[in-house]
């Protein structure tokens, strides 16, 4: 029939319902993945409340102080800071002002030294020193620190004013005696010798005699350093050649033809430039008379190395005759006096040394407190000063004290 409407069963209604159903669950579904994958966004777990919990039976606690807040670091300011200084007159003052020791009472002046000093460093081993011009004992022992006599004690002896340009000098790391041992020698036999215990040498790091005993016989040629010995103080001094003499009565004549008997003659460093030879000795008078009149200082007296006295003054100082005599000696010595004059008084000499040239000339006779010469620098001198020298018989010398004060 044509115009019959067809309808659907209820059958396919409920079949058309749950398509649009499952699709509507699949859309929501859809929709859920793309939100859990949104980035930047994840979803908050939700937190249980105490009231979702179960109880554990345990009692609250009661703390006695809170847990203590750390406070901020405060961020300070920029401070703006300035050097103190003090006016310069108060620091001169301060610096002047002495320091008192107070469980003493005692005042210790301040000493204010800028420089960093250096100490000095030790040797351990003996060297060679040559001498060079100019040089003198003085001088080379305060260049490395020592005494003088340990010098001529380690060395062959020689006359200190004498050092001849070249001469080469052992030079000790310590104050002593340089020993060189001869023959059959036993540490104590050389420590008894320089006056020191044997131990001094055994235990001195300068020698190589650890555990060595005082008994040990050292080998001949050996050189030994004896620390704090010391050496022989034989005097030592210059023998130029020195002729004091008198003509005898058998006629010899050591001056020449005319000389009467009983003439005394004399000579001194024959050779030297400013030797006379010999000569007849005439108007001798004792050398009491003092060679300065000006002011001196002394600045080394007589010993058994220095065989006169030293008298500091300016150069140009005039010199005198200590006594009456003749010249025997005017000019160059070569023995480190430099310009010198030597007069014969009889039995004895008197010398003049480092002069800066001489107003009397070889056989003169010249009286007590004759201006002579004037005084300079000239031979072995550390400085302008007279070396003044008396010799008696024999020409050895003997103290300038014994004849007059200075």
């Amino acid at each position: 029939m044509a115009d019959e409407v067809h309808r659907p069963s209820d059958g396919q209604r409920w079949r058309g319902l749950s398509v649009l159903m499952v699709a509507g669950a699949l859309a929501l579904t859809a929709l859920a993945v793309i939100i859990a994958l949104r980035p930047g966004e994840t979803p908050t777990p939700a937190v249980p409340t105490a009231t979702d919990l179960p109880a554990l039976g345990i009692a609250a606690v009661e703390y006695a102080t809170p847990v203590p807040t750390i406070p901020p670091t405060p961020t300070l300011p920029p401070v703006e800071w300035v050097r103190p200084t003090a006016d310069p007159q108060t620091v001169a003052a301060a610096l002047d002002e002495p320091l008192t020791v107070a469980w003493a009472g005692n005042t210790i002046a301040r000493q204010f030294d800028p420089l960093t000093i250096i100490p000095e460093r030790p040797r351990s081993t003996v060297i060679t020193y040559k001498v060079k011009k100019g040089d003198n004992l003085r001088e080379i022992a305060a260049r490395f620190g020592l005494n003088e006599n340990t010098i001529i004690w380690s060395n062959d002896r020689f006359y200190v004013n004498a050092m001849r340009v070249g001469l080469e000098l052992n030079i000790l790391p310590v104050d002593g005696v340089y020993h060189r041992v001869q023959g059959v020698q036993t540490i104590a036999e050389i420590a008894e010798t320089y006056q020191v215990d044997p131990y001094a040498i055994i235990d001195s790091e300068f020698n190589t005699l650890f555990g060595a005993k005082p008994e040990t016989v050292l080998p001949e040629g050996l050189w030994v350093i004896v620390p704090g010995g010391t050496g022989s103080t034989e005097p030592i001094y210059w023998d130029p050649g020195i002729v004091m003499a008198r003509v005898s009565t058998d006629g010899s004549n050591p001056v020449g033809s005319g000389i009467s008997v009983g003439t005394d003659v004399a000579a001194f460093a024959i050779g030297d430039p400013g030797s006379c030879g010999k000569q007849v000795v005439a108007g001798g008078t004792p050398p009491v008379s003092p060679p300065l009149y000006a002011r001196y200082r002394i600045t080394q007296d007589f010993s058994w190395n220095h065989g006169g006295i030293d008298l500091a003054v300016p150069p140009g100082t005039p010199v005198f005759a200590a006594g009456g005599g003749t010249v025997i000696f005017s000019g160059m010595s070569t023995w480190g006096y430099g310009y010198t004059v030597v007069i014969a008084h009889g039995s004895t000499l008197s010398l003049y040394g480092h002069l800066n040239g001489a107003f009397v000339k070889c056989g003169e006779t010249v009286t007590a407190g004759q201006n002579i010469a004037v005084t300079g620098n000239s031979g072995r001198s550390s400085g302008p000063h007279l070396h003044f020298e008396i010799r008696g018989p024999g020409g050895v010398p003997v103290n300038p004290w014994n004849y007059q004060s200075f």
